[in-house]
């Protein structure tokens, strides 16, 4: 069955939050329901953008960015916090997917730059970025900061 990526809406909260669930389990965390409301939160607010990624019915990954303003440069960039791909569907180019309707929603509403953070040993995250684009910003030995510039500002 063949993926297909969409923005999140109030009525995906339910099928991302067990994702979300499990992403932050990966990093240690105790399940909460304080997740699903901070989701949440974040979707009806439009204060991050969520994307999913659905089999059929089945949403089997998502990806969670913030919008950040850089006044230097007169511009935002957006910064990818959250990137989760459900375990029955990984091997099936889901995260790239993800990735690569993030860079394009990026680019469409004008930001000069997608900026991601991962942890330095996550090889297949730095195989995932560099294939797209990224180029490593900075390497503190613990994590590793990636950045995809899409356009120059002032």
């Amino acid at each position: 069955m063949t993926i297909e990526i969409s923005y999140a809406t109030e009525a995906d909260i339910d099928d991302v939050a067990s994702l979300f669930e499990q992403y932050r389990s990966f990093y240690g965390k105790a399940p909460t329901h304080d997740a699903r409301t901070f989701l949440e939160e974040r979707v009806a607010g439009g204060q991050s953008l969520v994307l999913v990624a659905r089999d059929g019915y089945r949403v089997v990954g998502f990806a969670q960015a913030y919008r950040a303003f850089d006044s230097i440069r007169l511009a935002h960039e957006w910064i990818l916090t959250d990137l989760f791909v459900d375990g029955a569907a990984r091997g099936r180019r889901v995260g790239g997917g993800l990735v690569d309707a993030l860079v394009t929603s990026a680019r469409d509403n004008g930001a000069h730059a997608v900026i991601v953070e991962t942890e330095a040993d996550n090889g297949y995250a730095h195989r995932l970025y560099e294939s797209r684009g990224f180029e490593q910003a900075r390497d503190t030995g613990r994590s590793v900061r990636y950045a995809l510039h899409l356009r120059d500002h002032h």
